[in-house]
Parts: structure tokens; sequence; C-alpha cells
């Protein structure tokens, strides 16, 4: 019997595996593990890939909208200073190292236009002076010519004064040199239709003298005092020695429709004929309205002073009178020395 007998233990020290089926699901997980694994590492790099693709292709795009520089551009930004490059990561001391002048050179470098503008601004305010100085000069060598001889109780004419004469119109002359432009003036108002009657012009000192004179008497007949008649005589006719007419240069123009010298003689057709167009010829009316405290003499409207076409052009537009005019270092809208006769510059 014990031959025949089967160990007890045997089936237990071989396991069948029909027994067991537990054996064979631990495997198939194992396995399935391991797949699991590799998928999620594969599509982490895939992952990984994709980013780095995208951010290389916007890198690439941003690079391509960049103009590409010449060769030259390169050379003249490399000598461009340092802290003109965005890039630069040197330490600041080298930048301190620059003195005033390297960083002056460097803006004119940067900016040429600026520094253009600067010396033409320059240039033009030195010109600008200068040429100042150079209208100063002529005005000044002007007022030394006899069309701007100034004659009233401050500048009185010369003990020797001399005018050579050349008849206007009706017998009445004035200088030589000016008489040509009265009568154009009086030829140029008759074609206009207005009727210019000269009734007083150059008076020699004697002259001058009579008539202050008699003009005196006339007030101390009507009961002032010499004195009185005097200062009243010498606001209405100039002292001799100060008078405009001595110097040949001036005109008592009428009309044969008011012949009288009075302020009315402004509102008659010759009047305003004068007002209007006497500068053209090179007069002015010099003795105007509201200037009776610079010129020590009544408003005139009748008399008239030849200055040189441009002066009196410059007078009649500033409204100064002779004495102001002169004074003036360089008249507005002054151009220079020109002949008195020719025409103004526009």
């Amino acid at each position: 019997m014990d031959g025949n007998r089967r160990p007890r233990n045997e089936s237990a020290r071989r396991p069948d595996s029909r027994h067991n089926p537990h054996g064979h699901h631990r495997t198939r997980r194992s396995r399935k593990s391991h797949w699991g694994s590799l998928t999620l590492i594969l599509v982490l790099l895939l992952a990984a890939a994709t980013l780095i693709g995208v951010y290389l292709a916007d890198h690439k795009k941003e690079d391509e909208g960049k103009p590409i520089r010449s060769e030259k551009e390169m050379e003249q930004s490399s000598d461009k200073p340092l802290e003109d490059d965005p890039d630069n990561t040197q330490p600041q001391d080298q930048d301190e190292q620059n003195t005033d002048a390297d960083t002056s050179e460097s803006l004119e470098e940067n900016n040429p236009d600026n520094t253009q503008e600067e010396d033409d601004a320059s240039s033009d305010g030195n010109s600008s002076e200068e040429s100042y100085q150079q209208l100063a000069e002529d005005f000044a060598k002007e007022k030394e010519e006899y069309y701007l001889l100034l004659a009233n109780p401050d500048n009185p004419l010369p003990e020797d004064w001399t005018v050579e004469t050349e008849e206007v119109q009706g017998g009445f002359v004035m200088d030589s040199r000016v008489a040509g432009a009265a009568r154009e003036m009086i030829q140029a108002a008759a074609e206009d239709g207005v009727d210019l009657m000269v009734c007083s012009a150059y008076r020699s000192i004697e002259k001058q003298q009579q008539l202050f004179d008699s003009s005196v008497q006339r007030y101390m007949a009507q009961g002032m005092t010499e004195g009185e008649a005097y200062a009243q005589t010498a606001t209405e006719t100039a002292i001799p020695g100060t008078s405009e007419h001595q110097t040949g240069l001036a005109a008592d123009i009428v009309t044969p429709t008011h012949q009288t010298l009075d302020p009315e003689f402004a509102d008659t057709d010759a009047g305003k004929w004068l007002s209007e167009h006497a500068h053209e010829y090179g007069f002015v009316q010099r003795y105007p309205e509201d200037k009776q405290d610079i010129t020590k003499i009544i408003y005139e409207s009748w008399h008239y002073r030849f200055v040189g076409k441009t002066h009196a052009k410059l007078m009649k537009e500033s409204g100064l009178c002779l004495e102001e005019y002169l004074q003036q270092e360089v008249p507005e809208g002054y151009t220079g020395i020109r002949d008195p006769f020719e025409d103004p510059q526009e």
C-alpha cells in the first residue's frame, strides 16, 4: 500500500494554473502599465515639439519683417556712440569717460539738421544786424542832403545860404533841382481836372524879414504888445533865417477858386488832390494839423515841401512830420539811398 500511495503534498508542490487564474491577470496588467507609460511620454514629446515649432515659426516671421541693412548702414551703425545701441551692455563707467566735447560732437553727428539750423540762424542774425547798420549809415548820409534839410527855430540856415532858382509857375521860383518836380505835379493835377496855383515859393532872407516885420506891426496895431505880436507872428511866419521858403524847397499852393491861406483849403478839390498825390512827386504837407507842438508852426494845409519821392512816401505812411522823421535811426520801410526823383521801391 505504501508503494502505491502518492505523496500527500505533491499536488501542493505543483500548483495547477487552472486553480490560480490570477496569475495570468497580473502579467496582463504589467504589460498594460508599460504601454501606457510609453504612450504618455510620446504625447508629451509631441506637445513639446509642437510648442518649439510654433516658437521658431513666430521668430522667423519677425526676422522676415525686419529690413535687411546694407553693409554701409552696418558700418555707419558701428560708428555711432555706444549709448545709441539699445543692446549695449557695457558698464556705465565707460560712458562717463566721455568729455563734454565728445558729447557735443556726438549730438552734432546725430542731429546735423539742428546744427545747420543753428548756424543759419546765427548767420541770419549777423546778416540782419549788418544790414540794419548799413541802412543806418545810409540814412545818416541822406540827412546831410539838401532835400532833407531841416529849417526851423532850432535849426537855422547858414548865414551864407544861397539857392540857384528856376521858375515853376507865374514868376514864382524854387530850387532849380526840384522845380521840375513841382511843374510835373501841377501838370498831373491839371490832367485830373484840378487847378493848382503857386502863390509863394522861394524867398530871400530880406523878403522873409519884410513879411515877418509886417505881421508884427499888424498885431501891434490890434493892441498887442511888441512881445506878444512877435510871439504870435512866429507861429504863423517863420523867423528870418529859419524859413523853409528860404531853402527853395517849399511852396504855398492854392487854387483860383480859393486863394486864401486858411485851413479850409484842405476841403477844396486842390487840397484833396495834394493830400492824396503830392507824395508821388516827392512833396509832403510840411505843417500837419496835429504837429504844431513839434513844428512850432500852425497847421498850414497849403504849404508843401520837397523831400524826395521815397521819403515823401514813408512820411505819408507813417504820419510823421519832418522833425519826427529825421529823429529816427532807420525809418520803417527804408531800403537805402535812392535818387530823390526815382520812384520808391514797393
